[in-house]
């Protein structure tokens, strides 16, 4: 590249800023991800354009943080070398895949990026997702995992235009014009994702997009299942989930059929909720009541011309064994005894929090959290169940606010879940790139000149090979002495590259 750059047999020649992206591209190759990209196509009728440089081309979007496809063109396809590092041609840049469409605007029609991620269909998009978990798997990323992984949904709204949306109702507290509070119906359209997450690592292992009306709790030995293929038997240990995941068999086969404990807020009316209640007013036995206390720090907070005291971080729990009264808590054949004379439950244990900030709880109003993990240190166990705000912390708020989570190409099911799904792919992948394993990995790359970030690069292009250049060894190259240099010595690049010394 340096002899033809010298002789002016060069096509194009743009800044080399793009820094995180570059280093990505790098990082996906060591990994063997655009192998995982030789997908079917089965919903496209005609194929123009390879299916992985579409999809390539989305990643970028999502990655460049472009919300609408509308300013894919400007924000995007005007981005030439970028793209040229994804495997588009000068001709297609120049000359687009095909005649038809507005080509001065990109390669193709921004419509024709969205199109593609609506044909893409959700058994290519799962297996896909799928692929890329455990392509980390065995590249090791789960191995400093603690085994804390959690399972949650969020819900994707739309309007009831949406094609194929789901539509639940609800109800919600509203202040009327008499300042009187009433309960009023609403009806949300749209849908939910569902995510199996590992909290500290912050990957994706396994995602569901379903109607917005799909309770959550139908879900969860079908996400766990595929998780746990996905990162390999042993690695998801302990799942952390929220009481609308809340099933007595489910739990059961978690922890007896797949080795999997659990923590799971209980639901204030169930009898399991009272009776951990009731016990976690006796004293610490040793046996199966246990009682911990975190000191906090103190801080006085004002309220009017009040000054309250509070205590940060402070919190009391007790631990309650061996409960019984959760009768839904065993296989099909035991729950169907749950009526019968001399029916025994299956033993939980419980972590009963009696104390937050400084605030002691009614009595009857304290928070329940039932586990299968080991009650002697219940903090251990409140303290675990707190990393599922992570969750909603770092993935689903992350994703929303960072990522364009629910920035859609298009009003249809199918482009919605192509959208996600990408979107939670991109995301996990770009966490993992950012760890120290990633990293190491993009180093290995033959790629790996482009993670570097400095300023005052230059990538240049020919049909076949680009090079990056920094910007002093460019003008060098040209023929073109600067009488300061400050990073290059003129005789020092001439020989590198193997030119002929300067008359």
């Amino acid at each position: 590249m340096a002899k033809r750059l010298s002789k002016g047999q060069i096509s194009l020649v743009t800044l080399s800023g793009w820094g995180f992206l570059a280093g990505f591209l790098a990082f996906l190759d060591e990994i063997g991800f655009y192998a995982l990209l030789d997908i079917e196509g089965t919903g496209f009728k005609r194929l123009m354009i390879p299916i992985a440089r579409l999809i390539m081309t989305y990643q970028l979007k999502i990655l460049l943080g472009i919300p609408s496809i509308n300013l894919v063109p400007t924000k995007l396809f005007r981005d030439i070398g970028l793209l040229k590092l994804i495997g588009y041609t000068t001709t297609q840049m120049q000359a687009g895949f095909c005649q038809r469409g507005n080509l001065s605007a990109g390669p193709m029609h921004k419509n024709t990026l969205a199109d593609a991620v609506e044909r893409l269909s959700g058994e290519e998009l799962e297996k896909l997702l799928n692929e890329t978990a455990r392509r980390l798997a065995k590249r090791g990323f789960f191995r400093t995992s603690k085994g804390h992984f959690a399972l949650d949904a969020t819900d994707l709204e739309t309007t009831p235009k949406c094609q194929g949306a789901g539509m639940k109702k609800y109800t919600e507290w509203k202040v009327n014009k008499d300042k009187q509070a009433v309960e009023v119906e609403r009806y949300a359209y749209g849908f939910k994702v569902l995510i199996v997450y590992e909290v500290r690592l912050r990957l994706v292992v396994a995602a569901k997009v379903v109607p917005i009306q799909k309770h959550e709790s139908q879900f969860t030995l079908t996400l766990v299942r595929q998780a746990i293929k996905n990162v390999g038997a042993g690695v998801l240990r302990v799942l952390l989930i929220d009481r609308g995941f809340l099933d007595g068999q489910d739990l059961w086969v978690l922890k007896h059929n797949w080795g999997i404990d659990f923590v799971v807020p209980a639901k204030e009316k169930m009898r399991v909720t009272a009776d951990a209640q009731e016990l976690c007013r006796q004293e610490a036995n040793g046996e199966e009541v246990f009682k911990q206390e975190r000191e906090g720090k103190r801080k006085v907070v004002k309220k009017g011309k009040k000054e309250l005291e509070r205590w940060e971080g402070q919190v009391s729990v007790t631990g309650v064994g061996e409960l019984r009264s959760y009768d839904q808590y065993g296989d099909k054949e035991h729950v169907k005894r749950t009526n019968r004379k001399g029916f025994a439950g299956n033993a939980l244990n419980a972590a009963v929090v009696t104390k937050w900030q400084g605030e002691k709880y009614e009595a009857g109003k304290e928070k329940v959290f039932l586990t299968s993990l080991p009650i002697a240190k219940p903090l251990e166990v409140l303290d675990i169940y707190d990393l599922r705000s992570l969750i909603e912390n770092t993935a689903f708020r992350e994703l929303k606010q960072g990522w364009c989570l629910k920035k859609y190409p298009k009003k249809t099911e199918a482009a919605i879940r192509g959208h996600v799904f990408l979107t939670l792919i991109t995301f996990t992948l770009a966490n993992a790139f950012r760890t120290d394993l990633g990293q190491e990995l993009t180093q290995r790359g033959m790629r790996r000149q482009r993670a570097e970030e400095e300023s005052g690069k230059v990538i240049v292009f020919t049909e076949d090979h680009y090079a990056i250049f920094d910007i002093e060894e460019f003008v060098i190259l040209l023929g073109i002495t600067p009488h300061v240099c400050i990073r290059a010595s003129p005789a020092d690049v001439r020989r590198r590259y193997g030119l002929p010394s300067a008359a």
